[in-house]
């Protein structure tokens, strides 16, 4: 069976299709912090844009695959968003809109979309879902309740002839499926199945790729019963499953902070949020070093539902960048304006902040003082000396010997956690 689980791994590695995307799962204090983050992993060369869409934008649905006589269909954009466009056209692959909603697609192998009904002129064909659901509801409740107003179909990939040029190839397919997160913190999976739209109700909050929503949920199932939910250790790859996975089993645990009051533990609850998806959004972007040009992750976004910003990294830009929502008039059309993904400042020049900085270090004693202090000697013999040098100094000295102390046993501390969370514990392959 191992053998089994590793040739299907083999199938789908040598080209990568991935994407990772997940909603931040938050309790307590920090559930007013609704946060969630994706990677867009993928060989071509999407040319991707942050685009401000507003109001009343006018959207004409994609060719679909198979369906030449497919009949026209545009709409208008009920809300406005910002969306990542890809290939220069108003197509969106992840965006959030004004109210807080959010979509994404990812790619899934194996979807199948049932055959258009153009007959059926009572429910649209659409398939751009992800720049629908984006302009037209607020809410994960309103989505569940339009899809069946709707036929979702797949984008033709001949489109690709009409975008000059992008590198990599191209594909003979576009097979999706979606994750929709809304400012309450609801969440769903979108998946296309053997002709049937499938809707799930996605508590977890993770979505990658193949195999299906439902067989990557029990997978995980499968390795919480073989070693329980402690989570100490999981898999490290960079497999569809493996990172559905460990985004799983890390975001059980999103409410972990930094040692308390530490300099480490200061943030303000959005700044804190926002950290949080980075670092765990980190753990499944795929590096270039890793597949080459071959499905490395090419952006990650970071999407604050709850005061509408939308942040994003870029492959060789990973200065964190956003746009707030809030500060768009999206009833103006003449605000539809993008950027490219990898634009703006690749990092942050501190260098005369440092100079104009009236902050400095202590500079450390001679070793005979500080021994002195470890050893509880040099304290007398600084208060036998003169009462002047005690007044002026120390202070500090008994400021060293806490902290010196203080270090000691926090590092201590740190060390006796570590040992018990990361001790001999071994990975248990799930088949």
């Amino acid at each position: 069976m191992r053998g089994v689980f590793l040739a299907a791994l083999a199938a789908i590695t040598p080209t990568l299709h991935g994407c990772s995307d997940f909603l931040l799962r938050t309790t307590g204090a920090s559930s007013d912090q609704v946060v969630s983050a994706r990677t867009m992993d993928f060989y071509l060369d999407l040319k991707t844009v942050v685009e401000i869409v507003p109001r009343d934008t006018e959207i004409q649905e994609p060719i679909v695959r198979g369906c030449p006589d497919c009949p026209d269909f545009a709409w208008r954009t009920k809300y406005g968003f910002v969306g990542l466009n890809s290939f220069g056209m108003n197509v969106a692959g992840d965006g959030l809109n004004e109210h807080g909603l959010s979509a994404a697609s990812l790619w899934l192998t194996g979807s199948e979309y049932p055959p258009p009904a153009t007959a059926d002129t009572s429910r649209p064909i659409v398939s751009s879902l992800t720049t629908y659901l984006l302009g037209n509801f607020a809410t994960v409740d309103q989505v569940k309740a339009a899809l069946v107003a709707i036929q979702v179909a797949e984008a033709d990939p001949a489109l690709q002839a009409l975008v000059a040029p992008f590198g990599g190839g191209t594909e003979d397919s576009y097979p999706l499926h979606y994750a929709v997160h809304d400012a309450k913190g609801q969440s769903i999976a979108i998946e296309v199945l053997n002709g049937t739209i499938h809707v799930y109700d996605n508590p977890n909050g993770v979505l990658t790729n193949e195999p299906p929503f439902e067989q990557q949920l029990a997978l995980v199932a499968a390795h919480d019963k073989a070693v329980g939910t402690g989570d100490k250790v999981f898999a490290g790859g960079y497999t569809p499953i493996e990172r559905f996975q460990r985004l799983t089993f890390l975001n059980r645990h999103a409410n972990a902070h930094f040692l308390a009051k530490t300099s480490y533990s200061t943030a303000a609850p959005d700044q804190a949020a926002i950290a949080t998806a980075v670092h765990l959004i980190n753990t499944v972007t795929i590096p270039t070093a890793y597949v080459d040009n071959d499905g490395a992750t090419q952006y990650a976004v970071v999407r604050d539902h709850t005061h509408r910003r939308l942040f994003f990294l870029a492959n060789e830009n990973q200065l964190l960048r956003s746009i707030d929502l809030t500060q768009i008039d999206f009833a103006t059309a003449s605000n539809r304006k993008a950027l490219s993904v990898t634009f703006g400042d690749w990092h942050v020049d501190m260098t005369a902040v440092a100079l104009a900085s009236t902050d400095r270090s202590a500079d450390m004693p001679p070793r005979s003082v500080v021994q002195g202090l470890l050893h509880g000697g040099a304290i007398q013999s600084i208060d036998a000396s003169s009462k002047a040098a005690v007044s002026n100094g120390s202070s500090f000295w008994m400021g060293l010997a806490a902290g010196i102390v203080g270090s000691v046993v926090v590092v201590n501390i740190v060390l006796l956690r570590m040992h018990r969370r990361f001790g001999r514990d071994e990975y248990v392959p799930l088949l």
